[in-house]
């Protein structure tokens, strides 16, 4: 049986190649140190069942033979693993690269697009889709992108991922030592001043039933220092839009922020509303009629709009932004008085 022929919508191909240090080593032994929540057993019954395959194109003698488990690899094998491929809620994948080269791809993310793979989300995720070419080919483990930092599946905008480790390190070592400048655009409820910072230590929510939320607290009590500049740009009747400017880089913070003090962003299922609410939403994925009307979009209405930082290689600055999405502009507009 050739395994390609198996590929369908139903099942998934993931291909690993053999490294320069890993001739001869078991098939089985070099399986398991991909799938380490596999016993043993299971991954010799895949090898078994005809699910498993070994390509080797190194040169006409070198064979594979009959597959076994105890196969002996060689560099340059490509190891072929078929796995039923499960449904997954829908996502937007119009998502646009801004920019691309040997080093990074800097993707303008819309909304409803999870980065990576978590929870139901696998194939589809920003990752997965740019590592399968669209989905038009099989999935290369090989074929790593390096997440520099992280935005929300329902955050859209500026997400730089960079193409090997040494890239990566350092533009996060850039955020770490505060060198990076980051700019988001947030829809909020309210009037809010025309500019002003919060300066709020945040730590997770310890009272909420919710393990991703996060709350402020002082940092006697264990909360990270958390230090956000904000602006108002625009009044849109009981909404404004603000520019938001985190000078640190903690879970959600621009979130907890806004809603600590009073101004919550449109859309937030998280923050901004009761615990019990917020609870069907993240762990039952349900919301009455009346919670989703209180929300006024589909999604929160937050987005990067830009993100500056040293180029690793050529010490320039560079700079990458995203304008705001038609979602949120036309949010705002259908506020204002006629």
């Amino acid at each position: 049986m050739n395994i390609k022929e198996e590929y369908s919508e139903e099942s998934y191909l993931v291909t690993h190649e053999v490294g320069p240090n890993q001739t001869g080593i078991r098939l089985d032994a070099f399986l398991k140190t991909r799938y380490r929540k596999r016993s043993r057993e299971a991954l010799k019954r895949a090898i078994e069942s005809g699910s498993i395959d070994v390509q080797r194109f190194q040169s006409p003698h070198l064979t594979t033979g009959r597959l076994k488990p105890s196969l002996q690899l060689i560099t340059g094998d490509q190891v072929l693993v078929l796995s039923e491929r499960k449904p997954e809620p829908p996502v937007n994948f119009d998502y646009k690269i801004i920019f691309e080269d040997e080093n990074f791809f800097i993707i303008d993310k819309p909304a409803n697009l999870p980065v990576h793979p978590a929870g139901r989300y696998f194939f589809n995720t920003l990752l997965v889709h740019l590592r399968t070419q669209g989905h038009k080919t099989p999935l290369k483990a090989e074929r790593e992108y390096f997440l520099v930092h992280r935005i929300d599946k329902e955050t859209s905008g500026v997400l730089v991922l960079a193409k090997n480790r040494e890239i990566c390190a350092d533009v996060v070592a850039q955020f770490a030592d505060r060198k990076t400048e980051k700019k988001y655009l947030a829809i909020v409820q309210g009037k809010t001043p025309e500019s002003f910072n919060v300066d709020l230590a945040i730590i997770r929510d310890s009272n909420s039933k919710i393990i991703l939320k996060m709350t402020t607290a002082n940092t006697g009590k264990g909360g990270m220092p958390a230090f956000t500049e904000f602006k108002r740009l625009e009044v849109a009747g009981d909404f404004s839009l603000v520019e938001c400017r985190p000078k640190t880089g903690r879970q959600h913070q621009i979130r907890v922020h806004l809603n600590a003090i009073g101004h919550p962003i449109v859309g937030d299922k998280l923050y901004g509303r009761s615990d019990e609410e917020s609870y069907k939403f993240w762990e039952k994925k349900y919301l009455t009629p009346e919670a989703e009307a209180k929300l006024l979009l589909p999604r929160h209405a937050l987005h990067a709009a830009s993100i500056k930082f040293m180029h690793p290689l050529s010490g320039e600055k560079v700079e990458f932004s995203s304008s705001l999405p038609d979602d949120l502009r036309l949010f705002l507009a259908s506020k204002k008085s006629p």
